[in-house]
């Protein structure tokens, strides 16, 4: 296998001894996973013992490059954070607009793998094939924003800068980390793994160049797409990114209002595109390489230091999940929740996750004013506000519902649970699965959890009937979603449109090989049945592929009246048998010992 796209190298950096080392990769390891998600995926499951705590020296950060980093290909100005969530204490797999993949790449290296644990708050610098520690004790406790502009002060010009913020720094179970900031490695607590190991952040500087099997191939990709996406005109994706996803959403009955209550908030028309479009900026914090340009950033204040005017990047799932999630109708309170999240270093979903749940206990009365410290019903934006600053710093209760949804009901209790909305103790993401037909098997089934990019069933009919017929295209969509994961291209390049076909086509430009769909196929059955496999070592089983008691509530208003995840508790199971059964897994979710050997995981799985 050609190593042109590749460098054949992983800088493995131990925090506890401050030393480093290379290790070199073999070709067919390349060659049976790819790179970003696959690869990192490989990597975990080699490296992690079972029932490592997250939150401890011995949990690994896998920084992940693809083999078109580096190249002339289209919207590859990403790059991929594998490691064991704190969140859920399953696999996780993070995806994070920004160069440092790009960077880590032209530096000499296909990954970074970060173990052990500083004893004092480090950054760590690499530039080129040399690899530093700085000290970050007057980083520690600063926001991601100022951090990264001290870095950016202090490192080589061209660096990549990904820092955590006070939430990962105190080990909040959503902690993120952010990377030149607007983009970060959101879901899963990624930001407490490395606040755990007194690691403020990542800077990289690569001055390598990186070269291709067959680079004309790739080039010839870049301009059909890049055509393609020029000639659109009738694109709202184009116009306003992902914020214009609010109406259609709200349409299906998909987008969250007050918990999850329903699917459809009225008022949404205040969230949508057109009327925020006064305070409007420009893309220009989009990721680099891409022609898309979707993230969009708005003008607004920092709601800690009032009349200091700051830009929000706020994307549909930051309107849905802080916006309908809590009730809240006025797009200025959720750029400022946006903006606060981002330089505190909080998922966005999550965090507006579990404060939709605290709204709704404390209108049941299962939370009072003197737990919650003030009154905090659906739509309060000042009291929202408050309590992401009290998450991001465990005071008052927020030390508690800084453990997530799963953990916080568990301890609450008085039937919290019932309204507690998460698969495996990740939160939904903000696509109601009662307005979607078979929706709810791929939240079900995500070896992450309740993630909306593990494959969409393709179809726009609502759960009115059964699921069985829509698991085959979720598959489809899975399997197109873990190349695209791995090669690293960004997930929206649906819109423009680059073929599953074309990403094929430009990975084997990159590597010389000559996949076609049947063994793309296979490859991402490979990975898939990796992570499950790292998942059940860890104790996962059948039971917990299940749906949240909310979603089999039946909606009571919107366009999915009436609608449950599916028609029946029998569906979902012959749905579950189905997806289990075209995986090559047995009926317990297991993978048989045939599916393991034909994927070639013999080796590695023990």
């Amino acid at each position: 296998m050609s190593f042109k796209c590749w460098n054949g190298k992983i800088l493995w950096v131990d925090l506890t001894t401050k030393t480093t080392r290379v290790e070199e990769l073999s070709s067919n390891i390349y060659q049976d996973f790819v790179g970003g998600k696959g690869l990192g995926t490989y990597l975990l499951y080699r490296e992690l013992k079972a029932g490592v705590d997250p939150l401890s020296a011995d949990n690994i950060l896998f920084f992940m490059t693809g083999p078109l980093q580096g190249l002339p290909a289209p919207n590859v100005g990403r790059w991929t954070l594998v490691t064991k969530s704190p969140l859920t204490g399953l696999y996780l797999d993070s995806h994070c607009g920004g160069p440092l993949g790009r960077e880590i790449k032209n530096a000499g290296y296909d990954a970074v793998a970060v173990t052990g644990k500083s004893d004092k708050p480090v950054t760590l610098i690499i530039e080129d094939e040399k690899a530093k520690f700085e000290d970050a004790e007057s980083l520690w406790g600063l926001g991601t924003h100022e951090a990264t502009k001290i870095l950016h002060e202090k490192t080589p010009k061209g660096s990549a800068v990904y820092v955590i913020g006070p939430a990962g720094e105190h080990l909040v179970h959503n902690a993120v980390g952010c990377c030149e900031l607007a983009h970060q490695t959101g879901r899963g607590g990624a930001g407490a793994v490395l606040g755990s190991k007194n690691l403020k952040g990542v800077v990289v500087r690569g001055t390598k160049n990186i070269d291709a099997e067959d680079r004309s191939a790739i080039r010839e990709v870049n301009k059909a797409v890049t055509k393609k996406w020029n000639e659109k005109s009738d694109s709202d994706f184009k116009k306003y990114g992902t914020p214009f996803l609010v109406e259609p959403s709200n349409e299906r009955g998909q987008f969250p209002s007050r918990n999850w209550q329903n699917g459809y908030f009225d008022g949404y028309e205040s969230l949508t595109p057109e009327e925020m479009e006064k305070w409007y900026i420009g893309a220009h914090l989009s990721c680099p390489h891409c022609i898309m340009r979707c993230t969009h950033a708005y003008k607004t204040e920092d709601p800690r230091f009032p009349g200091t005017e700051i830009e929000s990047t706020v994307e549909y799932e930051t309107l849905g999940l802080c916006g309908g999630m809590l009730g809240i109708k006025d797009a200025q309170c959720v750029f400022q929740l946006q903006f606060l999240c981002d330089d505190l270093g909080l998922d966005t979903i999550g965090t507006g996750s579990i404060i939709g749940f605290t709204m709704e206990a404390y209108e049941r009365g299962i939370l009072t004013e003197d737990e919650i410290g003030f009154p905090l019903p659906f739509g309060d934006c000042e009291g929202a506000k408050k309590l992401v600053m009290m998450i991001a710093r465990k005071e008052g209760i927020g030390a508690t519902l800084a453990k997530g949804t799963r953990l916080a009901a568990k301890k609450i209790g008085k039937g919290s649970e019932s309204f507690a909305v998460h698969v495996k103790g990740l939160d939904a993401a903000a696509w109601d699965p009662r307005g979607k037909k078979g929706m709810g098997l791929s939240y079900a089934t995500a070896n992450v959890g309740a993630s909306h990019l593990r494959g969409w069933p393709q179809t726009s009919d609502r759960p009115d009937s059964s699921a069985l017929e829509v698991i085959e295209s979720m598959i489809e969509q899975r399997d197109i979603k873990i190349l695209r994961d791995s090669l690293i291209v960004c997930h929206f390049t649906y819109h423009m449109p680059l073929t599953h076909d074309e990403n094929i086509t430009m990975l084997n430009g990159a590597t010389g090989q000559t996949y076609d769909v049947k063994s793309i196929s296979a490859f991402a059955q490979r990975v898939d049945t990796l992570a499950r496999l790292f998942n059940i070592r860890e104790g996962t089983t059948r039971k917990d592929d299940i749906l949240p008691p909310r979603f089999w509530e039946a909606e009571t208003h919107g366009p999915a009246e009436g609608m449950k995840s599916f028609v029946n508790q029998e569906d979902f199971e012959k749905s579950l048998d189905k997806y289990y059964d075209l995986r090559g897994w047995g009926k317990d979710g297991v993978p048989t010992k045939e599916t393991i050997k034909k994927l070639g995981l013999s080796s590695l799985v023990s």
